[in-house]
């Protein structure tokens, strides 16, 4: 009796499947929703998309799709965050420059070419008719861009304490949006003038708290 009762105690944790691997099932069936619903922005758009077609894309039964977004909006939030995500920590990767008004057009430039070559990107985050709480999701949620932005400045050059404030950098971006959304509306594209216009706005806000010029970090103090 005892050998039976080890016996069945032995082969019981292999019966289940493990906590950890249950995670990273669900992580990974949470990731290709994301893809999936990503993908189908290619050609589709937000409102059209619904959460059992995004469900089909990806594979997995209409059901579990519930289980990780409690509908549609909930995925979109996610997928903006996520882009946004993508999007800002590679304003970390900026090339060093001379001045900080060159850096500011490297980001911007660099969000142009982001948005332009991703559809997914400009219909969360630029699209017209895109509900608010969908783009706030991308742009205000811990100040991803504004922080970012920040942070490869201040890796450059010598803020001022007044201006050394990722809120400042946030503001700014904000303004650089409305030029981008406005050619995305017209266009469905960030165009060149688009860009200019969103440099122009965004240097001049930022000159009302930075000099001209800034004192550059050198390499070896980098980190």
């Amino acid at each position: 009796m005892k050998t039976e009762l080890a016996t069945a105690v032995s082969l019981e944790p292999t019966d289940k499947p493990s906590g950890r691997s249950m995670q990273a099932r669900g992580r990974a069936r949470r990731a290709e929703l994301l893809s999936a619903a990503r993908r189908m922005l290619d050609h589709g758009s937000l409102d059209k998309i619904s959460m059992s077609a995004v469900a089909e894309a990806a594979g997995i039964p209409l059901s579990s799709a519930y289980h990780f977004f409690g509908d549609i909006s909930d995925l979109w939030k996610e997928l903006a965050r996520t882009i946004a995500s993508q999007q800002a920590s590679e304003d970390l990767d900026l090339p060093r420059v001379s001045s900080w008004q060159e850096l500011i057009k490297a980001s911007l430039v660099h969000h142009q070419t982001a948005f332009n070559s991703d559809p997914a990107a400009r219909k969360l985050m630029l699209g017209p008719h895109t509900p608010a709480d969908i783009k706030n999701a991308a742009c205000k949620e811990d100040y991803r861009f504004g922080t970012a932005l920040w942070i490869a400045v201040r890796s450059q050059f010598n803020l001022p304490e007044l201006a050394d404030s990722r809120v400042l950098f946030f503001k700014a971006l904000l303004i650089a949006d409305v030029f981008f959304s406005l050619s995305v509306s017209e266009h469905d594209r960030v165009t060149d003038e688009a860009l200019s216009e969103a440099v122009l706005a965004v240097t001049s806000y930022l000159s009302v708290y930075l000099p001209n010029q800034l004192a550059q970090i050198s390499r070896d103090s980098d980190g």
